[in-house]
């Protein structure tokens, strides 16, 4: 989509939660710190989400570094984390801005940065971080920054965890003959720059994989589908419109009356209720090897 904007980031939530992969976290444990305090980097944080997942997973105590170019995003993340404690029977201590747990052991500080990754990625504060992860991001980076990040991380040994990379596969029910050539294209435009440099867009997840064996990293990757249910018809919109309208950008002019009623026909199976859509996401982990 491109549009990381709070009102996107809270209507994917939801199809966000339910796609990740619940076993790389677990086989990441292992390989953290033991016994000492985790510091975690979380890239393009947005409003915290990628923390409100992995936190309560990862457990023990944990000081993550949410780093964003958006202040409108980042000045969100203390609120959202704040009620999101309180729904969840955990402690917020506005203070020390940190969630805690007594049973299973979770004691959680945040800190929130402006840092432009596009810019300053040479800047990236990794002394002491124990985890690098983000989420949503990988399909709107480069080539040429994505292998500088993993570089960065092979220096310093670091794991990587990136969840929720669109991979360029979508599944609609009902099927429409124009699907396959919508997605196509913006399958395309997805490799446009996003700020980046041209963008590696589905083929992401699969370039950082290889990127960090060459580093010697084991890696593990998983399918983290978004299955997007008829009654989610909010989101269904949403991605509807800005698929035909980047389709639109890619294709031919001639195309345009095509995909504007592929839109058409779409948003009415949304509108009756009978619409469901499968986005295809891949989750990686990446282990660095051992000393």
């Amino acid at each position: 989509m491109g549009d990381f904007d709070a009102d996107w980031l809270r209507l994917r939530a939801p199809a966000d939660s339910r796609a990740r992969a619940a076993d790389l976290p677990v086989l990441l444990r292992p390989h953290l710190p033991k016994s000492q305090m985790l510091r975690v980097l979380d890239l393009g944080c947005g409003t915290g989400s990628n923390l409100r997942t992995l936190a309560p997973i990862l457990g023990g105590p944990q000081a993550w570094l949410c780093l964003d170019a958006d202040d409108d995003l980042l000045a969100r993340v203390t609120d959202e984390t704040r009620a999101w404690a309180q729904a969840s029977g955990l402690d917020w201590d506005a203070t020390d801005q940190r969630v805690t747990r007594a049973e299973p052991h979770l004691r959680c500080s945040i800190a929130t940065r402006r840092f432009d990754l596009v810019r300053d990625l040479s800047a990236l504060p990794l002394e002491g971080i124990g985890l690098v992860t983000a989420s949503a991001l990988l399909d709107l980076v480069s080539e040429t920054w994505l292998a500088g990040l993993v570089s960065r991380c092979a220096k310093v040994r670091v794991p990587i965890l990136m969840a929720l990379t669109y991979d360029g596969r979508v599944a609609f029910e009902p099927a429409l003959s124009l699907d396959r050539e919508v997605i196509e294209a913006v399958n395309r435009h997805q490799g446009r720059d996003k700020g980046f440099g041209p963008a590696l867009g589905p083929g992401a997840n699969a370039r950082l994989a290889i990127l960090a064996a060459a580093e010697g990293y084991w890696v593990e990757v998983r399918r983290s589908d978004w299955r997007i249910r008829r009654s989610e018809r909010e989101l269904q919109t949403a991605l509807i419109r800005g698929w035909s309208r980047a389709a639109r950008e890619e294709s031919p002019a001639s195309d345009a009356a095509g995909i504007a009623h592929w839109e058409t026909v779409r948003l009415a199976a949304v509108e009756r209720g009978c619409s469901r859509i499968n986005v295809g996401h891949r989750d990686l982990l990446a282990i660095p090897p051992r000393t």
